[in-house]
């Protein structure tokens, strides 16, 4: 019979197994069925015998020994009743059965004929019955129920003795009664044992062929059909990755294994695909509800991240001055190349994608280190037409996967990242758009300082947490001295040059959380939050002084000395919104002007006076500044310059 045999066509080896199994089982069955029906003549006289002659004497026996049982149970239950009504029922019962005890006795006498020992038996039971009854008589006895103590005794100590001789003698007439049938019982036992070794012998060569079948069925049926099967499922859920046995195999098991693995790869292609396809669509979405180039470069980083888990990646963006780029994000490890100039990296040396580990002419980028793999690739991230950062991506090589199926793999993800490289190409114009919009739209062209529009963005939301958290916040209001006369005397150059050097003490003054603005004209405004009045007199004054000592040279010769007037006004007790606290501050600022100018005034009335050591200061911090203005004109590179300067 056929075995586990692969390599020969599955049909012909199951109709081989299946039609040699059933002829020898067709052949063992017609063997047993003429070996039984001869034995089964043979058993039949020797049961005929037994039940014509032994059987119905043991049945009576058996039948008596049961009655007898019954009859003590009922004798002990009408002993322990106490009530009448009870103890009368079962002593009824008792006498019923009594009487139905000697009748089958009395029967039985008659069928015992000549059988002597079985007679002499019989005669020891009855008279071990006539003791019985005359002990269940004293049992039921009145006065020995009315003591607790003497029934116990009788029904406990005197009673089961005499009983345990009826029943021992009827037990003698059963054993005797079967005497006669011992030899006939022991010659059909030793037919019986003969037969049951030679059924026994032909069951075990039934039950080879069976599990031989079997085993040929489930081995090399069943379970390759299960478990093709069960891979189909998987596959069917979704679980690509599952693995499709016996794809070696030359027989049907195994075509349909290949044309499994064949539609898998399908599957997992398109999956792939629409996998990508989806994430980039998303990516998309999501890079374009970004608010800011952090938050962008975040969800750049976590998206890539995860879209290629094998993959070490980085985001390089050009820095304002256009000569290094500078790392924006990380994914799935840390670069050790923070900053990269355009000559390192050979795409944007070309400017195309440059992918290593393909050719067989290449040579590495001088950003990318020795110990990374070979099989990296360089994006270049174009925007309208302008290369504003790279995209790198290095497959990280784990020894899983052969030389082949690595490179293939990172042949896929570079294809991925190029996709990816035109989303965030557009991502990244988008915001620089709309982070160049922005910036015009809230910051003053000729000082570089923030606008009114910023000024009230911004006061609204910090008069919102200061009134959350019961923090200070103050408002300095200032107005240049005669900046009228600048314009007329000197001409309207002359009066931007004012004002571009006043934005610069205001933007080296004030730092960090401060907010300096330009309102218009000459008038500019600081919000100072968790600064308390006294604290931004102070830092009003300092301002003062480093405008006074300004000396500021235009065309052959020096503009007149620069002076300040300022007002100091804060949250809560100037008033709870921006318009009031800068209503009280101008009211300081023009009780100052009113005064004679180049002064502090505070709202509460006060005045600061001027600070020998804050003036030092402030005239030593003005050098570097005084030196970037010693030119008649400022470019639009000098006014980009100035903007940078907080």
């Amino acid at each position: 019979m056929a075995l586990n045999l692969p390599q020969i066509s599955l049909g012909v080896s199951i109709k081989n197994s299946l039609l040699t199994s059933v002829f020898l089982l067709l052949a063992i069955l017609a063997g047993v069925s003429v070996m039984a029906t001869m034995r089964l003549s043979a058993l039949q006289d020797a049961i005929e015998n037994i039940n014509r002659d032994r059987l119905p004497k043991i049945h009576t026996l058996g039948d008596l020994n049961v009655s007898i049982a019954h009859t003590h149970l009922v004798a002990i239950r009408a002993a322990l009743s106490t009530a009448a009504e009870p103890r009368a029922a079962s002593e009824q019962e008792l006498r019923r059965r009594t009487t139905d005890v000697d009748a089958k006795i009395a029967r039985f006498q008659d069928t015992i004929g000549t059988d002597a020992p079985l007679k002499m038996a019989f005669d020891e039971f009855v008279n071990k019955w006539d003791l019985y009854q005359k002990q269940q008589a004293v049992m039921l006895e009145p006065e020995v129920g009315a003591s607790r103590d003497r029934l116990e005794h009788v029904v406990n100590i005197e009673t089961p003795p005499v009983f345990q001789a009826v029943v021992d003698a009827i037990g003698h007439g059963i054993r005797l009664a079967d005497h006669r049938a011992d030899s006939a019982i022991e010659s059909a036992t030793l037919d019986a044992q003969v037969f049951r070794l030679v059924l026994w012998s032909v069951n075990g060569v039934s039950v080879l062929i069976g599990l031989a079948t079997l085993l040929f069925v489930v081995h090399d049926v069943s379970m390759p059909i299960f478990r093709i099967t069960r891979s189909m499922e998987a596959i069917a859920r979704g679980e690509l990755q599952t693995e499709i046995p016996y794809a070696g195999h030359s027989n049907e098991l195994g075509m349909m294994a290949r044309a499994l693995a064949v539609f898998r790869k399908s599957l997992v292609e398109n999956e792939r695909l629409n996998a990508a396809t989806r994430t980039l669509s998303e990516l998309s979405e999501w890079l374009q509800s970004a608010k800011s180039e952090s938050e962008l470069y975040g969800m750049i980083s976590t998206v890539l991240g995860g879209l290629m888990p094998e993959c070490t990646g980085a985001l390089y963006i050009y820095a304002d001055s256009r000569d290094v780029l500078e790392l924006a994000a990380e994914w799935n490890g840390t670069l050790p190349t923070r900053t990269l100039h355009p000559d390192d990296c050979w795409s944007l040396r070309r400017g195309h994608v440059y992918v290593h580990g393909t050719s067989e002419v290449e040579f590495r980028c001088d950003h990318v280190h020795h110990e990374t793999n070979e099989n990296y690739c360089c994006i270049p991230i174009l925007a309208h037409g302008e290369t504003v950062g790279l995209l790198h991506v290095a497959y990280n090589f784990d020894g899983r996967d052969t030389a082949a199926e690595a490179k293939a793999r990172f042949a896929d993800r570079a294809r991925l990242a190029l996709a990816c490289a035109e989303h965030l190409s557009i991502a990244i114009a988008n915001m620089k758009l709309r982070e160049g919009l922005r910036d015009q739209s809230l910051r003053d062209t000729l000082t570089g300082l923030n606008n009114r529009r910023y000024l009230i963005e911004t006061a609204r939301r910090e008069l919102l947490r200061a009134a959350r958290n019961q923090t200070p916040l103050s408002v300095v209001t200032l107005d240049i001295d005669h900046f009228k006369s600048f314009n007329d005397n000197h001409g309207h150059e002359a009066g931007d040059t004012v004002l571009r050097h006043v934005g610069e003490i205001l933007k080296a003054t004030f730092r960090g959380d401060d907010v300096p603005c330009r309102l218009g004209g000459e008038e500019f405004v600081v919000m100072l939050p968790n600064c308390g009045i006294e604290e931004a007199a102070l830092r009003a004054e300092e301002l003062r002084a480093r405008v006074e000592a300004l000396n500021i040279s235009y065309g052959e010769g020096m503009l007149p000395r620069v002076t300040i007037s300022v007002g100091v006004a804060a949250y809560p007790e100037a008033g709870l919104d921006l318009t009031e606290i800068l209503r009280v501050a101008d009211g300081a600022l023009y009780r100052a002007k009113h005064k004679g100018r180049n002064r502090v005034e505070l709202a509460s009335g006060g005045m600061v006076p001027p600070i020998d050591e804050v003036t030092n200061r402030a005239v030593a911090a003005l050098d570097a500044i005084v030196a970037r203005a010693e030119t008649d004109t400022i470019t639009p590179s000098d006014r980009e310059t100035g903007q940078q300067v907080a």
